[in-house]
């Protein structure tokens, strides 16, 4: 029972560090496509910017939801706390991943530079989804407990 304890909330830790990576780094590339200009506008002003912006903003919130969700289910002792992390912690190596990747596309090539700020949640963003074991173990995890419900 200690062991599941901790484990659950390393777990809980590891999303809740990569909702706030991924906080920052929309911050950060939201300030960035407001100010930065090509053709002589804004880049927040073309269609597509705000539509991947939108993408980013998306991944955000479903790892809130999911991140409060299973934290609370665990801090309550819910039956079902394991099973909201899971689906937690998938969105953290998935949906969360591509959403950096997004944030480090729209950046151009200063997104690449390892003196810029966004390099750093991209290193934390991607360190906590090898964390938690990466997308498809998350996947088989959330499987295998949905099986166990059967």
């Amino acid at each position: 029972a200690a062991w599941d304890t901790l484990r659950r909330s390393a777990v809980a830790g590891a999303v809740a560090i990569s909702s706030g990576v991924i906080e920052g780094a929309l911050e950060l590339t939201k300030e960035y496509t407001k100010t930065r200009e090509q053709f002589d506008r804004a880049l927040a002003q073309f269609q597509a910017v705000t539509m991947q912006i939108g993408d980013v903003y998306i991944a955000k919130r479903a790892l809130d939801v999911a991140v409060w969700a299973g934290v609370w289910r665990l801090a309550q002792g819910a039956d079902d706390a394991e099973e909201v992390l899971t689906v937690a912690s998938y969105n953290a190596c998935d949906p969360v991943i591509k959403a950096l990747y997004t944030c480090q596309h729209l950046h151009g090539g200063i997104g690449l530079d390892v003196t810029y700020p966004l390099h750093r949640y991209f290193a934390w963003g991607k360190h906590c989804g090898h964390l938690l074991g990466g997308a498809e173990d998350r996947l088989d995890a959330l499987g295998a407990l949905i099986a166990q419900e059967a």
